[in-house]
């Protein structure tokens, strides 16, 4: 049992160490990214080593992600890690608000680079509106109440686009056995799953507009062309603009990074 003193110590020198990193990765990426120091209780519970690695890993994950997408000619939302505003019992790894992009501290090990462009496309579609933002969320509302975004035509049309896109590999960096012994799927999703992947790959793009332009541009930025009738749609509801594509190898490059961070010790 560390004493209390002990780890009042390393929890100032993690926290500044967070700062230092924020700091750093703020420069290199162009835009500000902050990392929210992890609770003293999970802390305690876990080890502030161990803690401190989730955030400064994940950190420099996203880091590298957003270096490519920059480079892609994208533009960068802010960058938050915030393990209150994503509490891990909740499962979820990331979310988009208002001009930066959240992400959890501790789902590295399930993450991969199509998460973090998922988020960008969030942001872009955001910035792409030509409506007032507020206007245009009770529009959608106000529209979905009546009339589908997708036609019952169309919703087939992206479910076998989606059986596409898995058959050529636009999902082959899916971290479903990690997922399952980290116990966010059960292992009976995961077999149900490998019988119809398309029908669970889709279902958040059929959530709603803004859900289905972010998954459209995570397949689209990696060069998946989707059939026309749904190319229409994304681009009468301002799907972001494609730009230079994003290459397998540099996704594969991405998951090595990924995988070798897993494994790096951070000393408090």
């Amino acid at each position: 049992m560390i004493e209390a003193s002990q780890f009042k110590i390393g929890y100032k020198t993690y926290k500044n160490l967070l700062k230092q990193t924020s700091t750093e990765i703020s420069k290199n990426i162009g835009t500000k990214v902050e990392i929210i120091p992890t609770s003293k209780k999970i802390c305690k519970t876990n080890g502030i080593e161990k803690e401190a690695a989730n955030s400064i890993n994940t950190a420099s994950f996203l880091e590298k992600v957003y270096l490519l997408l920059k480079n892609k000619g994208y533009n960068l939302p802010k960058i938050y890690l915030d393990e209150e505003q994503l509490p891990r019992k909740y499962n979820i790894a990331g979310c988009q608000m208002g001009n930066f992009n959240i992400f959890g501290p501790a789902r590295l090990d399930v993450s991969n680079p199509s998460l973090v462009i998922h988020e960008e496309g969030h942001f872009l579609h955001k910035k792409n509106m030509k409506y007032n933002q507020p206007l245009y969320a009770m529009f959608c509302a106000f529209r979905s109440l009546f009339r589908p975004f997708l036609n019952k035509k169309e919703k087939q049309i992206l479910t076998n686009d989606f059986k596409r896109a898995y058959d050529e590999g636009y999902f082959r960096n899916l971290q479903m056995d990690k997922c399952v012994k980290k116990g966010y799927i059960t292992k009976e999703t995961s077999e149900k799953f490998k019988q119809t992947p398309e029908k669970f790959l889709v279902r958040n793009a059929l959530t709603n507009v803004s859900e289905f332009i972010a998954e459209y541009f995570t397949l689209a930025s990696q060069g998946f062309k989707f059939s026309p009738e749904i190319e229409k749609r994304y681009k009468a509801f301002h799907g972001p603009e494609i730009k230079e594509l994003i290459t397998k190898d540099e996704i594969d490059e991405l998951m090595k990074y990924k995988n070798m961070l897993e494994n790096r010790k951070i000393y408090v």
